[in-house]
């Protein structure tokens, strides 16, 4: 899922190296996956706006994925594959299609 997070130099005094340090601190803490970013000017004051992506909200949809079992259907299906009687077929072309 997408989320908005938005700084405002005139939060800290319009410190360019007091807004990098915020700036810095959240990427630091939350380790977010930037998919946008803006900068513009409000007035005297620079706005910094982040769409994201949440690694640590990924990292657990990952994990619950693998513990419910998606991961382990696909060995499922290569174990079957392995057990028919034409194990020097497989499904799967070695080398890829060619792209057009």
């Amino acid at each position: 899922m997408y989320r908005f997070k938005g700084f405002d130099s005139a939060q800290c005094g319009d410190s360019m190296s007091a807004l990098e340090a915020m700036v810095n601190a959240w990427m630091d803490a939350d380790r977010p996956r930037i998919r946008q970013m803006c900068q513009t000017m409000r007035g005297e004051h620079i706005l910094l706006s982040f769409v994201y992506e949440d690694l640590h909200e990924l990292e657990q949809r990952v994990m619950a994925q693998t513990q419910t079992g998606v991961t382990g259907s696909f060995s499922r299906l290569f174990d079957e594959e392995l057990n028919e009687d034409r194990p020097t077929s497989p499904r799967v072309p070695v080398t890829p299609p060619p792209m057009h």
